[in-house]
This record gives C-alpha cells, sequence and structure tokens, in this order.
C-alpha cells in the first residue's frame, strides 16, 4: 500500500460526507445579534456540546449528554462561567425532530444547575428590546442563583493578559442597541 500525499484528495464510499456550516442562516443572524446586544461584555460560543459544559461520572449520565448540544451559551467575560442558555427556534432541517426528543432532558440539566434556558425564536431577532430585556433578566437571574449555589472554587478562570488588544473602531453612525447598565455592570 503506497503512501498518500497530502494532495491527493481521499475517497469515500457511494455515499460520502458533505460539510455544512456550523449555523443556519437564522442561527448566524441571532449570533451576529448577541455578538452585539453584549458588546463584547461576555462570551458567546455556538453550539456548545454538553459534555463540554456539565460533567457526569456515570454512564448513564454521560449516554444522555455525550452527544447533544445546546444552540448558544452565554459565559461571563473573566471566568468563562456559564451564565445563559439559548435554544434557538427556526425552521431550519433538523430542528423540529430534536426540538421535542430534547426539550425536557435540556430544561432539566439547565435548572438543576441554575442556569436560565431562553427560548427565542427567528421571529423574535426583529424586537431588539424584548431580546435585551429577555437576556437582562435571564443574567439577573442566574446571578441569583449563583448567590445560592456558587460555581465549584477549584477551577479558576486564567489571568488575563497584560497587554491590550487594539480593536478597529466601528464607523457606523447607528448606535448599536446594549444590554441595560444594571446587567452591563453585572457582566463585567
Amino acid at each position: 500500500m503506497q503512501p498518500t500525499s497530502a494532495n491527493t484528495p481521499l475517497s469515500y464510499p457511494e455515499s460520502s460526507p458533505t460539510p455544512y456550516p456550523l449555523l443556519s442562516s437564522g442561527e448566524a443572524l441571532f449570533h451576529a445579534c448577541l455578538e452585539n446586544l453584549t458588546a463584547q461584555r461576555c462570551h458567546v460560543q455556538c453550539k456548545p456540546r454538553l459534555l463540554e459544559i456539565l460533567h457526569s461520572e456515570n454512564v448513564a449520565g454521560f449516554l444522555k449528554i455525550c452527544q447533544r448540544h445546546i444552540d448558544f451559551l452565554v459565559y461571563r467575560k473573566g471566568d468563562w462561567l456559564p451564565m445563559v442558555a439559548i435554544e434557538f427556534e427556526d425552521d431550519s432541517p433538523g430542528k423540529a425532530s430534536r426540538k421535542l426528543r430534547d426539550r425536557h432532558l435540556v430544561d432539566d440539566i439547565f435548572s438543576s444547575f441554575g442556569i436560565p434556558l431562553m427560548q427565542v425564536h427567528a421571529k423574535d431577532i426583529n424586537q431588539m428590546d424584548t431580546l435585551v430585556q429577555k437576556l437582562s433578566a435571564a443574567w439577573q437571574q442566574r446571578n441569583a442563583n449563583l448567590a445560592i449555589m456558587p460555581p465549584p472554587s477549584e477551577e479558576c478562570a486564567p489571568a488575563p493578559p497584560t497587554t491590550t488588544l487594539s480593536a478597529a473602531s466601528s464607523s457606523s453612525s447607528s448606535k448599536p442597541t446594549h444590554l441595560d447598565a444594571a446587567a452591563c455592570s453585572v457582566i463585567s
């Protein structure tokens, strides 16, 4: 058997896999909306697997979460603590079957950890004020839950770099909608 070179395309059987975008067009639009609303005061992760967020020591727990994900997860900026989980509902393929199967499991998991789970529909993207209110309320709810159930202290976030990176300034004349001042002070 001869080794294949790096330039030789891989050959697949009759049914070959095809790459597809990580986010549907609606999800990509909502992600951009989230990034704009949070103004980089927190981290937004797309489609993290539940296994990356939660740790289960038993086999049954592992099997329940190993192949499932949440659409978006918003983390605190400094320590990457999960703050708000978001399920985005649109008409993309695969959502309908996954929605019914996973709804109760995901609800139970996030509520047991005190992480609010928001349901956002694609039609809600144009209602910025409502999104800001929902996100702010969920963030404040998570802070209240953290007062009751603090996160484990053995895992610390890495120290931030001492130099700052210069960000490209926006030349847009329209001012983006951001979270209200109370939520922003909590986030940063």
